[in-house]
């Protein structure tokens, strides 16, 4: 029941907000707004003798904000096939760049929160790895791998997360006034879990050197009566680094938070090149059964459950607010693309050609959706 009251409010908030990125923005411009709702289907709510009508309605799983001539021709000068293409153009942009203004007030909460945060400057050189046989030494701060630049530590994680064991990894550092190259190879880490009764013994392997590490179910421990007696394994390739730590700040909290909201936003277009070019398969996405269970996770995490519902919405949302954004028919960025063809072209694109591409754009999405949930309730059932 908590899992199910949490993931309406989740998808509420964050859908509201976008529709009312549209309505705030549309407003200001003196567009003509028929209706702002609150939900879908049949409304418990309307506002009476208003100019806009505001609605709640009983889906409570959305919700939409509705223009004089957004769908057909009208005549009234306020509508919105009768205002200047720019003017459509912030108010199309405006639902996804809300959503991504929640995730980074979101950050602002989290993080003081998990304080003291990670940097991208080096604490200790884990031994026994590529990085400490090159030279690389605590205190220095890495500021590119294999060409991105490294902004915080987030960005390091980003950056080495398609790692395998034949990776050259070009590092660059600044050690005081003075930047260096290395080349490394990166460390190969396996990490085993083994559920017992009492607790989770942890198995941390560089490069062949183990250390294990022993933690009882607690709060922060979430006790899974499922996994006893299992072991799980994973094998990854890394730089090899423990990071220093600062404590959070009013005036560092800022920056991190616009460096965490980048790095959401880099990483969704790092995942959808990924799927473009086939380093990973559509069956990896997750859909709303897969959100649903990822809620029901952050809901028992303990103490800290709170934190975690937090940083899942941060997430969502941002990817939300991407994903509408790119030039898919049927999203925002779809239309987006269409008002900067109507903008070179000095004219419209006919609105039964442009209606037909996104007739089909949400046919295709609602294949998509069906295809992710049936991989999501499988993964679930496996």
């Amino acid at each position: 029941m908590i899992t199910a009251i949490v993931t309406i409010v989740m998808f509420l908030v964050m859908v509201s907000l976008h529709e009312f990125g549209h309505y705030i923005v549309a407003r200001l411009l003196k567009f003509k707004i028929l209706e702002y709702s609150i939900g879908f289907g049949p409304a418990i709510f309307k506002s009476e003798k208003t100019e806009i009508q505001y609605s709640v309605r009983c889906i409570p799983l959305g919700g939409y904000c509705k223009f004089e001539g957004e769908d057909e021709k009208s005549t009234d000068p306020a509508a919105f096939n009768n205002q200047p293409v720019w003017k459509r153009i912030l108010v199309l942009l405006a639902g996804g760049v809300f959503n991504i203004i929640l995730g980074f007030v979101l950050f602002l909460a989290i993080i003081p929160a998990t304080s003291p945060m990670l940097t991208n400057k080096i604490d200790t050189v884990v031994e026994n790895s590529y990085i400490e046989q090159a030279g690389i030494q605590p205190g220095d701060k890495i500021i590119e791998i294999n060409g991105h630049k490294i902004s915080f530590y987030n960005d390091i994680k980003l950056y080495t997360s398609d790692f395998e064991k034949e990776t050259t990894a070009h590092i660059k550092i600044k050690r005081g006034k003075e930047k260096l190259s290395f080349d490394i190879k990166p460390t190969e880490q396996m990490v085993t879990q083994k559920y017992l009764d009492d607790g989770i013994e942890y198995t941390d392997s560089i490069n062949g050197k183990e250390q294990t590490q022993f933690f009882e179910y607690s709060d922060n421990v979430a006790k899974d009566e499922s996994k006893i007696g299992k072991t799980s394994q994973t094998t990854r390739y890394i730089i090899g680094f423990t990071p220093q730590k600062e404590d959070v700040t009013f005036f560092n909290v800022w920056g991190e938070a616009w460096n965490n909201t980048r790095f959401v936003v880099k990483l969704v277009y790092q995942s959808l090149w990924q799927m473009l070019t086939g380093t990973v398969g559509v069956d990896q996405m997750s859909g709303p059964v897969g959100i649903v269970s990822e809620v029901n996770s952050a809901v028992k995490s303990g103490s800290y459950a709170w934190l975690y519902v937090l940083n899942l919405i941060a997430l969502l949302t941002i990817n939300l607010g991407v994903f509408n954004l790119l030039p898919i028919p049927a999203l925002d960025g779809g239309r987006l693309f269409f008002m900067i063809i109507e903008l070179i072209r000095r004219k419209p694109i006919p609105p039964e050609k442009e209606g037909m591409v996104h007739a089909v754009g949400m046919l295709l999405l609602l294949a998509l959706v069906v295809y992710v949930s049936f991989n999501d309730i499988m993964r679930l059932i496996g």
